[in-house]
């Protein structure tokens, strides 16, 4: 391979990608890829992510589908012009373009992935603000990083052998849910209760009146805890409804608020790289191993960023996502069958319930929203001089990842 920089490749090269913005460093990256697949008789796969500007649902979105097939067709002319019948084009609409191209290299099997490193200029531009370093993070095929230098001629800077980087999850587009295992999930939630006394928690309190009520709060609040963020959530809304359940119950279930195992650094870290997409030495001096809290849905950290200064780090749990769909699924199965229910419904309306704890819920799983909401709370407080509001530093924070001032 002397005569492509001595960049030794494991194993058969059969399909190779390149990404793409149709900008002229972009063709310089396609040109060499070009020359490289042609070198093992290889597919060359041309992708070129498209920022959406409009929800997919509106009238926008539909022009920005629209827009997104013409895109399709002149990017395969190009393809074929540069690579011939090996040619093939791929258009993906996405606001996260680093992962956008990561997940294409999986659903094509990918075996080389080609980028040019247009933006490389700088430690924080290096570790974060690019798509080439996102990219040779997280991708688990083998990644070329070429120079596309002004001066025309593309080198290969470095090659990255196969690695099995953890998949960050999309932070920054709509997902693709994943159909929920409800059957499973259904059993786990039965097994819980049935563990803490499914009779118990819903029967008729002993003779032993209020003392009974608590043993049954206590093991209802245990329950809902240890089915995770939708059901302590639930417990939450609920322990603020004296109108429904006992006293005791109401006092049980507050402790819902913040009486929550915490996470442990392993997981803290994991969920940390995989939305930073370097590893958090990279980017963090110093976090505190001992939460400031611990939530249903996330736990607060201190933290010491990379320049010395002070930060507080929100970290989503990291099956939070997963399990809160599955839940809402089966909840909202539940509410449709029985929350209909005359009885039922003069004490309770499951389907309200349901509506309110759904909404709630995707709202904290985004803490892009909650960024929001102190920027523009931050611009509402400014006239008041005692008042302020924590600084996002939104370079490092995504929808699982909230990085703060200090």
């Amino acid at each position: 391979m002397s005569s492509n920089g001595g960049i030794g490749v494991q194993g058969p090269v059969r399909r190779v990608m390149v990404g793409t913005d149709r900008s002229e460093t972009a063709e310089r990256a396609v040109a060499w890829a070009a020359g490289f697949a042609d070198l093992y008789q290889a597919d060359l796969h041309i992708v070129q992510v498209i920022l959406p500007g409009s929800p997919t649902d509106t009238e926008f979105g539909a022009a920005e589908a629209t827009r997104a097939r013409g895109a399709a067709d002149a990017l395969q002319t190009y393809a074929t012009q540069v690579a011939g019948e090996r040619g093939r084009a791929h258009v993906v609409v996405d606001d996260d373009p680093a992962m956008a191209i990561v997940h294409a290299t999986e659903e094509h099997a990918i075996d080389v992935l080609v980028v040019g490193n247009a933006g490389m200029a700088g430690r924080k531009e290096f570790l974060l603000g690019n798509v080439p370093n996102r990219i040779s993070h997280n991708a688990r095929c083998t990644v070329i990083i070429v120079n596309t230098a002004a001066n025309g001629q593309a080198v290969a800077t470095h090659g990255a052998t196969a690695r099995r980087a953890p998949a960050s999850l999309r932070t920054g587009a709509p997902e693709v849910e994943t159909q929920p295992h409800l059957m499973a999930r259904g059993t786990r939630i039965a097994t819980v209760f049935a563990k803490h006394g499914l009779k118990e928690l819903f029967g008729r309190p002993d003779e032993e009146g209020a003392v009974g009520k608590e043993r049954q709060a206590k093991r209802l609040r245990a329950a809902l805890e240890e089915l995770g963020p939708t059901f302590a959530k639930l417990g939450q809304i609920l322990s603020t409804r004296p109108d429904l359940l006992p006293p005791e119950f109401i006092t049980e279930l507050a402790t819902l608020q913040d009486n929550v195992p915490p996470l442990t650094e392993e997981q803290v870290v994991r969920v940390m790289e995989q939305e930073l997409g370097v590893p958090w030495e990279d980017v963090f001096d110093h976090i505190d191993p001992l939460p400031l809290a611990a939530g249903t849905i996330a736990q607060v950290h201190r933290a010491t960023l990379a320049n010395g200064e002070h930060a507080v780090v929100k970290v989503q749990r990291p099956d939070a996502k997963e399990q809160i769909e599955q839940d809402l699924a089966l909840l909202e199965v539940f509410a449709e069958k029985v929350g209909r229910r005359p009885g039922l419904k003069q004490v309770i309306d499951m389907e309200a319930v349901f509506s309110y704890l759904s909404d709630s819920l995707h709202r904290e799983l985004d803490f892009r929203q909650e960024a929001n909401n102190m920027r523009r709370l931050a611009e509402v407080i400014e006239p008041f001089l005692r008042l302020s509001v924590p600084v996002v530093h939104g370079d490092f924070s995504t929808s699982r990842l909230l990085v703060m001032r200090d």
